[in-house]
């Protein structure tokens, strides 16, 4: 029977061609198939004689068909025709019957010679009937009174004649001729021998089918057909007495057929088959299709499919019952056993009889026949009897060359493969075990990956799979069993893969719940990150890592709502790869973690998270989660340091999110192409709202008042133009998902609040609902308070609202609150456990007699609200539990994904900023602990460039202070911050290698020794001079570091060069000699200079007072530091300073001024303070730095000023030294100002200061002052004809000459 088509999807249809195929005509696609050469070179007639042969031969190999000649198979057809009479043949007991049996078995041995025949007259092999050429052969394979050899020959011609082309599009009666193929080798029969050369039999026929529905004909093949085909290797794949070859076999078989069955899913509109029906058979088919239910073995036709149609496939598709699904495969394997064992009780000797003697008398012994159909799977209530069965087929193959047309197949068989494959992964159902939810995960596997883009279009299958489909596998997931658990990871990840866009909830309580599996027992491995103002990171370990409660703090983070569906108790317990409790091995461990990499891989995994649900107000912060999740767990046990392989994913996992957004920042991708998506600022202010909701909802729970005022509060909850709030609020009651249920419910049910009682329930839409269904929508919500009278006056409202709906079976709002009352108690009765008599329907109607406006209800809607009470409790939802809590959730969950929206895909690099600034502190965290608990080269560079990438990112999104945390922990982690206690009594020594002089200081051997410390350092310097535009207060860190370098010496030489007015360029001392006694003491006119050359030596001469030569382990180390300094490349920091932006250039000089030297120190000095060759270092980067960018000289003015001025206050107490070299610095700034003409003021001001300068001060500076003056005074300025400027000069060289 066909069912209806509509003929409008294909309109469109290129390259097609009709052929007349019995009564209808077959819709094909020849693109390909009209000039298919043969394959083999032999001519096609000589092929198929030679296959003729080959079957007939092993047939005359038999002692039933010994002797027999093909030339006497048709005696006496002639005669008869000439008038003549044959003879009667008698035979019976102790008879000669071998005349009957001759007679009985001709139409095998008579069918080739048939087909010699008929291909006597055949010159093209296009021509040839493919029907009448498979014919002779299929029925071999089904006769069920050949052997083995014999059935696999006729496979193997049948193969042959496939996939040499012999037979294709081309041939007439194609459609018939694969249909009766399939039906032949799914019915394939022949008597039992052994074991292992039936199985080589069943091997053959899965190669038939396999090559029949893959090959170019298999485009014909019917729905039914292909269900067929499909339910015989499922069958064989299942079946436990089969060797393990051959059941392999068969899942590589249904694999390769898979994937031909959802490569054509791809473009079935596009090339969708059909035959033309008469109208009268279409009609009789849409009402056979109403009633009957689908199953693999016969699904009946259906409308052409539609994407995205709303028809209901369930209901358009019907199903023959001679078959039966897989699901019966475990009972039907017992009873097939218990047959096997009467047959061989039976005897050894099988006799043929007749099929008129067959339908006379009752056969005595049964034959020993291998039937591939029944042998895997039987109907409980049809026992096929062999000859039973033959009939059958013949019945079948006279409605497939009747008048019945073919159409092929398409969606229906494509559905019902789905649905099959799907049940078996059911993990309650016990009739299933692991090995068939793998064999079935396996081909599912295969079929998303080729066809699960192609799903989605069809609401049919993408139905199965949003629902059924990920219910099941949901469960697997929680298995110990590493075989099903891996497969079943990987088909979940292929699902999200092809399907994402359709499965947003289904994902969001996947990754939660591996999230929670995850973070069970092991957690948080015992150690907690803390950041502090200075985006310093700090490692605490505590005992007890997990959360108890929140000690009162709100926790505003979103989970789930349906995160309980991760539960131990929603699987079942009584396998024994199933865990009772939440602790996972090291193996699962790893698996479930390399699922959440696999997922990552996707480059807008973390962004899509992030924008579908971290922004979605009914989501939970899915995102933090996650990168909270990956970063506590890429920290290694805090007690052995030692890295497992899941620290090692963890760790992969966020350097890949973060490699990802750098190669989006890198690309060259336009925002402006990504306008349809929602901009940033918008999304944030989701998020605001989203965690004043939950602040809000938290609050509720507690208090109902206080969440109250906090919406109101926060503009959550506004009131109308009346004032009133009670609409706004209830909205907010009844979509927020994280309230209390029964705080809800406590709320609602309170006298003062029956208004907005009333505005809750109007806003259910409760038209066309039972009062059974509606009260389901309602308690679904809340729970109902525990007080009779707030009972009362919720079902009282809820039944007046339900009344207003419209419901015509009630009369009156009276009626509906009897009604709803005994619905109420119609649950408690027929579900309570303390309840041993339960109410009967009739007693139920009864009971409500006399009500409905003094009438009665009708006794229909009263019969399906038992009914519906009876077989599925109405539940308040903190009571559902175990597998009813689960399928409960489960709905709510189906419920909600028709409202939430498709999962968007954010192929755009415009909310990276936003992510990465929610996202830096724990992925830092976990950079940092990785690179200062790394044991292996591999960690370290992999925390290497998880600095590299965040210092990248921080930069290009100018977030100053994340890029001022990396390089305040890589500073830490050098060890270079830290100082040596002063010891004036031991200097350090200093030794000679090749001719080069070095300080072998504690610092430096320390830091020689301090392998990850010299990393740290090349990697912070390389950062700082690739991205110095970043930097703001971790300039203070940079300066500390290279502080204790200078004094150090380790510096290179060519920082310490410093510009000079009287000697040009010198080099700042570490440390000032005493000066040796004057010959003359009495003189006064000593030369400053000579005392100034005195100070002005090289930091790193020889000092005949340094003691203890130093161990070559010590002088090794100091190498080691001096070549890694060499390698920061730290002079490269000063040498383009320019190219700074102001921003940047302020924090320098301010970081200058913090790090220079210590005011409070200076203002209790009350001897000459020691000198501070840091002091005078940071002077010079002072001066420097202005200088060289004097174009914004104005602005830097202040700061380079209040580091000179500081030091010059304090003049008295500070070294000559210092003081000089502040002078200088002090003159080349005004020098630099006065030739851009600008801030006479502050020049006049500076001069003033030096001309205040106290007599000793101004006579220890007096030569450096005097030529600095000199070089002012004669600069390039418009100041030069100030009257003011140049009388202040004219001061100071007076008050210069008179100090000399």
């Amino acid at each position: 029977m066909v069912s209806g088509y509509s003929k409008e999807p294909f309109t469109s249809m290129t390259a097609t061609r009709l052929e007349p195929i019995g009564h209808g005509s077959v819709l094909i696609n020849h693109n390909n198939s009209e000039a298919s050469p043969l394959k083999s070179e032999l001519d096609w007639p000589q092929l198929i004689h030679a296959e003729i042969i080959a079957v007939t031969s092993a047939m005359r190999k038999n002692a039933r068909w010994s002797g027999m000649g093909v030339s006497g198979l048709r005696m006496g057809g002639l005669g008869n025709s000439m008038g003549l009479r044959s003879a009667r043949m008698q035979g019976g007991p102790g008879g000669n019957n071998k005349d009957a049996n001759m007679k009985d078995e001709n139409p095998l041995m008579a069918g080739f010679t048939s087909l010699r025949n008929y291909l006597e007259n055949m010159n093209d092999v296009r021509d040839v009937d493919a029907l009448l050429l498979l014919n002779p052969f299929l029925e071999v394979i089904r006769s069920g009174n050949t052997t083995g050899p014999i059935a696999g020959t006729a496979l193997g011609s049948v193969e042959k004649f496939l996939h040499y082309g012999i037979i294709g599009l081309q041939n007439p009666s194609i459609a018939f001729a694969m249909n009766a193929l399939s039906a032949a080798a799914t019915h394939c029969k022949f008597e039992a021998s052994d074991a292992a050369s039936d199985e080589l039999v069943l091997l053959r026929m899965l190669q038939v089918l396999q090559m029949a529905l893959t090959s170019e004909c298999g485009q014909v093949l019917s729905d039914e057909a292909v269900c067929e085909m499909m339910e015989t290797g499922l069958s064989m794949c299942c079946q436990m007495r089969l060797s393990e070859m051959l059941r392999r076999s068969a899942e590589h078989v249904m694999m390769n057929m898979v994937i031909s069955i959802f490569e054509r899913l791809k473009n079935l509109e596009d090339e969708w088959q059909f035959v033309d029906t008469p109208s009268d058979l279409l009609d009789d088919a849409n009402a056979a299709n109403t009633t009957a239910e689908i199953h693999m073995s016969t699904p009946k036709q259906m409308d052409s499919p539609l994407p995205e149609s709303n028809q209901n496939a369930q209901d358009t598709t019907t199903t023959t019952t001679t078959t039966t699904t897989i699901t019966n495969i475990q009972e039907n394997e017992n009873k097939e056993e218990e047959k096997q064992e009467e047959k061989e009780e039976g005897g050894e000797e099988n006799k043929l009889e007749t099929q008129e003697k067959e339908e006379e008398e009752t056969t005595q012994e049964k034959e020993k026949v291998v039937n591939v159909k029944t042998s895997l799977v039987q109907d409980e209530k049809v026992v096929i009897q062999p000859q039973q069965q033959q009939q059958e087929n013949d019945k079948k193959e006279e409605d497939t060359t009747g008048s019945t047309p073919l159409r092929a197949y398409g969606l229906p068989a494509i559905r019902e493969l789905l649905r099959v494959l799907i049940s078996l992964l059911n993990p309650h159902e016990h009739k299933h075990t692991d090995s068939m939810r793998v064999m079935a995960l396996g081909i599912l596997n295969v079929a998303f990956e080729v066809g699960g883009k192609s799903i989605g279009r069809f609401e049919p299958l993408r139905t199965l799979v949003t629902d059924e489909f990920c219910k099941h596998v949901f469960q697997l997931a929680k298995t110990d069993s590493l075989p099903l658990l891996s497969l079943s990871l990987r088909v979940i990840t292929t699902v999200f893969d092809t399907l994402g866009p359709h499965l947003k909830l289904q994902q969001e309580l996947f990754l939660f719940f591996l999230i929670d599996r995850l973070s069970s027992g092991t957690g948080s491995r015992g150690t907690m990150a803390e950041v502090d103002q200075d985006g310093y990171i700090s490692f605490n370990t505590r005992p007890d890592v997990e959360d108890s409660g929140n000690n009162g703090i709100v926790d505003v983070r979103s989970a789930s709502p349906n995160m309980f569906l991760g539960r131990v108790t929603d699987y079942p317990r009584h396998s024994k790869h199933y865990s009772d409790q939440m602790m996972i091995s090291g193996e699962v461990r790893e698996l479930l973690l390399e699922c959440l990499l696999q997922c990552v891989r996707v480059s807008t995994f973390m962004v899509d998270l992030w924008y579908n649900y971290d922004c979605d107000t009914t989501c939970g912060d899915l995102f933090e989660e996650l990168v909270q999740f990956l970063s506590r767990n890429s920290f290694p046990d805090h007690q052995s340091y030692a890295l497992s392989n899941s620290h090692i994913l963890c760790m992969d996992t966020l350097l890949m999110f973060i490699g990802q957004m750098v190669d989006r920042v890198q690309s060259e991708q336009s925002l402006d192409d990504y306008v349809e998506l929602t901009p940033v600022q918008d999304l944030l202010d989701r998020k605001i709202r989203k965690r004043l909701v939950l602040q809000a909802a938290s609050l509720f729970n507690e208090s109902p008042k206080k969440g109250i005022q906090f919406l109101l509060d926060n503009g959550l909850v506004l009131p109308n133009k009346e004032g009133d709030i009670k609409s706004s609020l209830s909205h907010f009651l009844k979509t927020t998902q994280q309230l209390d249920k029964k705080m809800l419910g406590e709320y609602l049910g309170k006298p003062d609040n029956l208004e907005t009682l009333k505005v809750y329930m109007n806003q259910f839409d409760f038209k066309g609902k039972r009062m059974d269904e509606a009260l389901r929508m309602v308690l679904e919500t809340f729970r109902l308070p525990g007080e009779s009278q707030q009972i009362i006056r919720v079902t009282d409202t809820f039944a007046e609202t339900f009344f207003n709906s419209g419901p015509k079976e009630i009369y009156n709002v009276d009626a509906s609150q009897v009604l709803a009352y005994s619905v109420i108690m119609l649950n408690t009765d027929q579900h309570n456990p303390q309840v041993r008599s339960r109410m009967s329907v009739e007693q139920y109607i009864r009971n409500v007699r006399g009500v409905n406006n003094n009438g009665d209800f009708p006794r229909e809607y009263l019969t399906a609200i038992y009914q519906a009470i009876q077989q599925d409790e109405i539940l308040m939802p903190e009571e559902h539990e175990g597998i009813l809590g689960f399928n409960y959730a489960w709905k709510q969950l189906q419920h909600r994904s028709t409202l939430c929206g498709t999962f968007v895909q954010c192929d755009t690099a415009a909310y990276d900023k936003a992510i990465f600034e929610l996202s830096w502190k724990p992925i830092l965290a976990a950079v940092v602990y990785a690179f200062t608990t790394a044991q292996d080269d591999d960690t370290l560079q992999k925390a290497i460039y998880g600095f590299q990438h965040c210092a990248l990112l921080s930069s290009h999104f100018k977030l100053n202070h994340v890029f001022d945390s990396i390089i305040v922990n890589l500073a830490y982690v050098t060890g270079l911050l830290e100082t040596n206690p002063s010891s004036n009594s031991v200097p350090d020594p200093i030794v000679d290698v090749v001719g080069q002089k070095y300080v072998v200081s504690k610092l430096a051997v320390r830091f020689g020794r301090n392998y990850k410390g010299q990393l740290a350092a090349v990697v912070m310097f390389t950062i700082v001079n690739r991205h110095g535009n970043a930097l703001g207060s971790g300039w203070i860190k940079v300066l500390q570091i290279i502080r204790n370098l200078f004094v150090n010496s380790l510096l290179p030489s060519s920082m310490l060069q410093v510009e000079d007015f009287l000697s040009g360029t010198t080099s700042i001392p570490l440390k000032p000699k005493s000066p040796k006694p004057a010959k003359q003491p009495n003189r006064r006119d000593g030369s400053l200079l000579s005392t100034l050359s005195s100070y002005l030596l090289s930091p790193y001469s020889s000092d005949e007072s340094y003691c203890r030569d130093p161990t070559e382990e010590e002088v090794e180390s100091t190498l080691c530091a001096v070549d890694c300094v060499a390698a920061c490349r730290l002079e490269e920091l000063f040498t383009d300073i320019s190219a700074l932006d102001m921003e940047t250039l302020q924090y320098l000089l301010k970081a200058i001024r913090s790090v220079g030297y210590d005011t409070e120190q200076m203002k209790k000095a009350t001897v000459t303070i020691p000198y501070d060759p840091a002091t005078v270092l940071f002077l010079e980067f002072v001066v420097t730095i202005t200088v060289r960018n004097a174009d914004g000289i104005a602005e830097l003015w202040p700061l380079a000023t209040d580091y000179i001025f500081g030091i010059l206050e304090y003049a008295e107490k500070q070294s000559v030294l210092v003081v000089e070299r502040t002078v200088v610095g002090l003159l080349r700034l005004c020098i630099c100002s006065a030739a851009r003409n600008v801030m006479l003021d502050e020049i006049l001001k500076c001069l003033r200061l030096l001309r205040d300068f106290p007599p000793s001060v101004t006579q220890a500076v007096a030569e450096q002052m005097m030529a600095g003056i000199f070089n002012l005074s004669s600069a390039n300025s418009e100041y030069r004809s100030n009257p003011e400027f140049l009388n202040t000069i004219l001061e100071i060289k007076q008050k210069v000459a008179n100090s000399l």
